[in-house]
């Protein structure tokens, strides 16, 4: 009976649609519903999180899809902030995503102040949701010349003991297993310390001891007529603090334990006497699938399911357990370590010359596809690098959980069966999971921060101004060919979604006549995005520990004092036209005639500009919508080239305007030139930087916020390397966007500055959702 019974169990637990047929069930439509809008994590690899003013703030950022676990295709912007202790923001910057990866900076200049500060990284949809899928982290800033006056945070001997039972509750005449948590008054976790449990008749119930991260288990069968104490053993003083969690005389525990292979939910009753029978439903769950299974309750016999560790998604699974009404009564979250593939390099080749350091990480897979690596590489004493978080932490544990982790990235690295069961005791603390039950019953979902793709922009047009027919030339980026827009009935405004500006870009808006000139139109644009959005969160970032004392000598402090500072000469004038030499250059090297654009010609179209060369004849063929370009005398069509590449459809280049053009090159009697080939040429040169305040034909605007470009990492130049500041806190070297070949093979080059040892710090993800996560020391000599 017993082994039918359970073989049905296992069933049912996989086929949760079979159930919806014979019972309306609430819980798995509304948790369908409430997780199924796409959600995305954030994590970002900083380069460390200590640093002297004047150094450069590197940071690699992934962006997945939270469901998936690998790395989304649809996230465009991502905005960061540095914030102050007040969460006020001192500095942001809007980053332009492509395939989940970008790699940005922050220069920690002079108008940021010594202190504490956080670092975030988040889309505006995330906004919409409770989970913590941002990336967040707290980084110091330490100015050389105030540093010797900071003194080191010692901790106090008092502590905060916190006793959290599995279920979520106590109860009578069952084993319970009760979680243990002792942190100081800084927050952070006391090692080692131990207790034992005492009933109020003074007998002697367990002990428990907390691992270095202050936490651990115990488990006791509690009387509801007793009441319990801990006599804790802190450094030789013992202090009695009671244990005040309620025991409740009847109900259900939900318990869970695991070995090699399995994991075990074991359903606990202790039902009174008028409840002989009760119906539950068990349901388990990754944030994005659910599973249900209905359990029958008899009497106080438990009832025991085993799931192989195969059968679980990987990461966090929160199990919850409701009554009959479908009220959740207990929750567990557990954690499977299955298929999380993380690639361990298996060799290490270093070679050091007078100029450079290279060194190469074999790892034991080829041909990985697209992938991303970022590497920190520090002084191997460094004491710069302290982490609450990394990619495996971020992607499989922390969006799960209601509260923030010390030190997330404990627990996978070098993975054994203490941190197996470390991590479960964590989970155990951290009661039930971000998911509210209470929310997913709502049943509304209510969306308020857009899903965003680039800068949407409307232009408005005066209704005294709107005509029958208009053209406009518009301009979004510096790097980008501009936009001609036709219509062809009277308009109010228009619109252009997903334009992607960068530092130093500006709206730029031209008429276009019918006789092809331009015109400055009367119009202004509204944007999608106006300012860097503020995040508000409930998480509380787990704050760093100072790690030098009032005391401490560093010789040769002002190492970097000086650090990135501008150095002021002697002025030196030049006189010289730079114009007039850049275009004499240009003449020179070229095989035909050259025909720089003034500010007035800047106002035609190509067409029109061509037509006043010598020799040529052009105009905008409106029946085939392409530029004509022939030779006045043969008739001939020369070979059109635009930035060094033909133009084989004149489709590109019909009302073409002369906006950005910065000079013409005209030979027609070039020989055997282009494909198919013909007889003379036309090669065009723009350059879309030009903005001449003479050019009376654009209507500009400032976007109020830009994409920031990607710029290299900029190494400082230290005086010395040889002193305990630089070895500390100093920075060799930052490579956010490495590879690994189809080799296998992680190549980094740097500059190891005269050090022996150095360590490196890396992260990073493959198209396939394969995770690069090791530190390693590297020996140069």
């Amino acid at each position: 009976m017993k082994k039918h019974y359970f073989s049905l169990l296992l069933l049912s637990l996989f086929v949760t649609t079979i159930f919806s047929q014979y019972k309306e069930q609430k819980i798995d439509s509304s948790f369908i519903k409430h997780t199924s809008d796409y959600q995305e994590v954030v994590y970002a690899h900083v380069n460390k999180s200590k640093f002297i003013k004047g150094e450069m703030l590197g940071f690699t950022a992934y962006v997945f899809d939270k469901k998936a676990k690998k790395l989304s295709n649809l996230t465009k912007n991502l905005y960061c902030t540095i914030s102050d202790e007040k969460d006020s923001i001192v500095a942001s910057k809007l980053f332009k995503v492509e395939n989940g990866i970008v790699d940005g900076y922050f220069m920690i200049n002079d108008s940021i102040k010594s202190g504490k500060y956080t670092f975030r990284s988040y889309t505006n949809w995330m906004r919409n949701f409770p989970q913590n899928n941002y990336h967040t982290e707290e980084i110091q800033i330490i100015d050389a010349e105030t540093v010797f006056t900071t003194k080191k945070q010692e901790r106090d001997f008092n502590i905060d003991v916190q006793f959290l039972p599995e279920s979520g509750h106590l109860l009578d005449g069952v084993v319970n297993v009760m979680g243990v948590i002792v942190k100081d008054t800084l927050g952070f976790g006391v090692s080692n310390v131990s207790g034992k449990i005492y009933d109020d008749k003074d007998n002697y119930i367990t002990d428990f001891k907390v691992n270095d991260l202050g936490i651990g288990r115990f488990s006791f069968t509690p009387n509801y007529q007793r009441i319990y104490r801990a006599e804790i053993n802190n450094r030789n003083k013992i202090t009695s603090i009671p244990i005040a969690e309620q025991i409740h005389k009847n109900g259900v525990l939900l318990h869970v334990y695991r070995d090699v292979e399995n994991v075990y939910v074991s359903l606990k009753p202790n039902l009174s006497s008028n409840e002989t029978k009760n119906d539950y439903t068990l349901t388990f769950h990754n944030g994005s699938e659910i599973r249900e299974l209905d359990v029958v309750v008899n009497g106080s016999e438990p009832i025991i399911k085993k799931i192989p560790n195969q059968e679980l998604t990987s990461g966090i699974v929160v199990f919850t357990l409701f009554d009959s009404q479908n009220n959740p009564i207990a929750e567990r979250l557990f954690f499977n370590y299955e298929n999380i593939n993380v690639l361990k390099s298996t060799n290490v080749i270093s070679n050091k010359d007078q100029d450079s350091t290279a060194v190469a990480l074999g790892f034991n897979r080829k041909d990985l596809g697209a992938n991303n690596v970022s590497v920190s590489i520090l002084p191997s004493t460094t004491s710069a690098y302290e982490k609450n978080t990394n990619i495996l932490s971020k992607v499989f544990l922390e969006p799960y959980l209601k509260g923030t982790i010390q030190n997330a990235d404990y627990y996978f690295k070098d993975i054994n069966k203490e941190k197996i069961q470390d991590l479960d005791n964590l989970l155990i603390t951290q009661g039930w999971s971000s998911y509210s039950w209470k929310n997913i019953f709502r049943e509304e979902n209510n969306r308020i921060y857009q899903f965003e793709n680039g800068i949407d922009v409307k232009v408005n047009i005066p209704s005294t101004k709107a005509e029958k027919e208009s053209t406009y030339l518009i301009q979004y980026s510096s790097k980008k060919q501009p936009d001609i827009i036709e219509f062809k009935e009277k308009i109010k405004s228009f619109s252009t979604n997903g334009t992607f500006p960068f530092d130093g870009d500006i709206l730029s808006i031209s008429k276009i006549k019918e006789n092809g000139t331009l015109l400055y139109p009367s119009l202004y644009a509204q944007f999608s995005i106006n300012q860097v959005p503020q995040l508000y969160t409930n998480y509380n970032e787990i704050p760093l520990q100072n790690v030098y004392y009032e005391s401490e000598n560093f010789t040769d402090f002002s190492l970097f004092q000086n650090l990135n500072k501008e150095e002021v000469l002697n002025e030196v004038v030049i006189k010289a036209n730079k114009e007039k030499s850049r275009q004499e250059k240009i003449r020179n090297n070229a095989s035909g005639r050259v025909f720089f654009v003034n500010n007035t010609q800047r106002n035609y179209l190509l067409s029109f500009y061509l037509s006043y060369l010598p020799n040529l004849a052009a105009f905008d063929n409106h029946n085939t919508g392409k530029l004509d370009v022939r030779t006045r005398s043969t008739r001939i069509v020369p070979a059109i080239f635009l930035d060094g590449f033909q133009v084989l459809d004149l489709n590109m280049l019909y009302m073409y305007p002369m906006l950005f053009v910065d000079y013409v090159e005209v030979d027609l009697f070039e020989m055997g030139v282009g494909f198919p080939m013909t007889y003379g040429s036309v090669k065009i040169k723009t350059d879309y930087s030009i903005q001449s305040p003479y050019i009376k034909t654009l209507n500009t605007t400032k976007f109020p916020i830009t994409f920031t470009k990607p710029k290299k990492f900029y190494v400082p130049k230290y005086e010395t390397t040889n002193n305990e500041l630089f070895k500390r806190f100093g920075v060799i070297d930052w490579k956010p966007t490495a590879s690994i070949d189809t080799n296998g093979i992680l190549n980094l080059k740097f500059d190891s500055k005269d050090q022996k040892e150095v360590k490196l710090f890396i992260e990073g993800v493959t198209e396939n959702g394969e995770f690069i996560f090791e530190e390693k020391t590297i020996s140069l000599n």
